[in-house]
């Protein structure tokens, strides 16, 4: 069981790492990764796996690893289950009115309506709450260290995106930008 646990967090760890990579290449570097130039690219494919990967393995990691971060409180219980009754409904909510290809990195339309008029990445901050839920009810030191990194990529994503959302949308978006947080209303992480 050890062995399996360490494996598997090491290769989430790597995971995390070729995403986060990724969005620096594409920030920085302009070697976009993310969004993915085409569907079907090496970048599409290299995204999505790894990404369905880590959805994956993050819980399966919380359970071979149960109760190891220390937590005793039964709260974390309550917390992190209200957490997913939350962001789950809200998160697939996002995804239907954005629409699945979009969600895959596509070009598609700009949307500033319905959950996208309180946040620009309402699936990142749903992603990151469910992060956050699994470490609280697995109690898992190793779903920490992983999910730490995991939510960072989605608080980083959006750097990659918003050059590429300029491009297509222009003013529109420029404008959006000025009306809507980046995430949850933090306005010094605010655009524009």
């Amino acid at each position: 069981m050890n062995e399996l646990k360490s494996i598997l967090f090491g290769m989430l760890c790597i995971g995390t790492a070729i995403n986060l990579l990724g969005l620096v290449a594409t920030i920085f570097a302009k070697f976009q990764i993310w969004p993915p130039p085409k569907k079907q690219s090496w970048q599409f494919w290299l995204t999505w796996i790894s990404f369905i990967f880590l959805m994956m393995g993050i819980p399966i990691l919380g359970i071979l690893d149960f109760g190891t971060l220390g937590l005793t409180h039964f709260s974390r219980y309550i917390i992190g289950g209200g957490l997913i009754l939350f962001s789950v409904p809200i998160g697939l909510l996002a995804i239907q009115k954005l629409s699945l290809r979009q969600t895959l990195g596509l070009e598609g339309k700009l949307l500033t309506s319905g959950i996208y008029r309180y946040s620009r990445n309402p699936q990142y901050v749903t992603h990151v709450l469910l992060v956050v839920a699994i470490v609280l009810i697995t109690n898992s030191m190793l779903v920490l260290t992983v999910g730490v990194f995991y939510s960072l990529w989605f608080m980083i994503s959006p750097f990659s995106e918003e050059l590429w959302l300029e491009k297509q949308f222009g003013r529109a978006y420029e404008e959006y930008c000025n009306r809507v947080p980046r995430f949850i209303g933090f306005r010094n992480l605010k655009s524009k």
